[in-house]
């Protein structure tokens, strides 16, 4: 039993990919002398935070995301005619169903919560009861990829579109303090060459410079999909978590940001990303268990 009886709170981010460096913040904080007495999570940090408070050891879920076949899992994922998402989610949902199977919220070994939005009243839904997989598929559900979860009476998509930062949401529960994993954006992909390519001046008007910017060609950056959605969500993501920030007393920030989006293959780089950063703010950590 830990000596430390302060009643503390873990927040879990967003951030696909990348929030795999939860795993390895959480690792870090396993070893201090306290007991997390919650968890909450928005997105992929739902899936962290839920099977961790489910009982499920991060050894265990480690060495699921280092064995899985990343690339045929993504590749052969179930893409659908995009009525309500182009990724119908079943192959998401089997992992869901593997790891919690039935269980309820009032099952798990910490207090958790996560959050969902819902598309009808446009408001913040912050799920603490029922069937786990259902609220952590909610709370997965980006918007134009997954199709939405029609929860009760509402229709929930990903929570990383009001919160992605779940710091604010685990102040439900009765807390002496929250320490928060936030994944940060400083470093990313330079797309400075792709901008000289569409602003040259030497192209006769928009619409050229427009195809010069998705062409192919020797010497020339061909930008891609992906690129601009993983650039875009950085963006977003940066900017909305910053809000929540002051909701935490400690914010442990994994520098990921030269990870793409959907780069889960990368998962063992990524998780030790999440060891580094908390390690790094284990003075202020420390500070706050006192």
């Amino acid at each position: 039993m830990a000596r430390n009886k302060k009643k503390i709170g873990i927040a879990l981010s967003g951030g696909a990919a990348r929030a795999l460096s939860h795993i390895g913040a959480l690792k870090v904080l396993e070893e201090l002398d306290f007991e997390i007495e919650a968890i909450s999570g928005t997105s992929m940090g739902a899936i962290i935070g839920a099977f961790y408070c489910a009982g499920i050891s991060l050894k265990t879920i480690e060495d699921y995301v280092n064995s899985m076949d990343w690339r045929s899992f993504l590749m052969f994922s179930d893409i659908t005619l995009p009525r309500m998402g182009i990724i119908n989610g079943r192959r998401v949902e089997q992992v869901l169903d593997d790891f919690l199977g039935e269980k309820e919220f009032s099952q798990c070994s910490k207090k958790f919560c996560c959050v969902a939005v819902d598309l009808i009243s446009q408001d913040r839904v912050v799920l603490s009861s029922g069937k786990l997989k259902k609220a952590v598929r909610a709370s997965i559900s980006i918007p134009g990829f997954f199709s939405p979860v029609f929860y009760d009476d509402k229709i929930l998509v990903d929570g990383g579109v009001i919160e992605p930062f779940p710091s604010k949401a685990i102040r439900m529960f009765d807390l002496d303090g929250v320490i928060g994993v936030s994944i940060s954006f400083k470093r990313g992909k330079d797309l400075r060459g792709y901008y000289k390519n569409i602003a040259n001046p030497n192209k006769r008007n928009a619409a050229d410079r427009l195809r010069s910017f998705f062409s192919k060609g020797k010497g020339k950056k061909q930008i891609t999909t992906y690129e601009i959605l993983n650039t875009s969500f950085n963006i977003i993501q940066r900017e909305m978590s910053r809000q929540y920030h002051k909701y935490a007393d400690v914010v442990i920030q994994p520098e990921v940001g030269n990870f793409g989006f959907f780069d889960f293959t990368s998962g063992k780089e990524i998780i030790k990303k999440g060891v580094i950063a908390a390690e790094n703010k284990l003075p202020d950590i420390e500070k706050l268990l006192k």
